[in-house]
């Protein structure tokens, strides 16, 4: 028995992309809404240290998928 073909828009390469779109949203969102926290630290006095390294890694997951996205895209 054969599998059946295909529907045009559905492939792996598609589903990729959006996979990797959801993950960079979703990676900014959380880096701004730790920066956000970071700003309530400050205006509390308490210590971000943690949040701010939070913060960072936040972003930097962001920016990886965000350049892997364009990569991907151009192709």
């Amino acid at each position: 028995m054969t599998d059946p073909a295909p529907l045009p828009g559905t492939g792996r390469a598609h589903r990729g992309l959006r996979w990797f779109r959801f993950l960079a949203v979703l990676f900014t969102i959380a880096a701004a809404a730790s920066l956000v926290l970071v700003a309530i630290d400050l205006f509390i006095g308490r210590p971000a240290a943690g949040d701010l390294f939070i913060t960072g890694l936040n972003a930097l997951a962001a920016v990886v998928l965000w350049r892997e996205l364009a990569k991907q895209a151009g192709e």
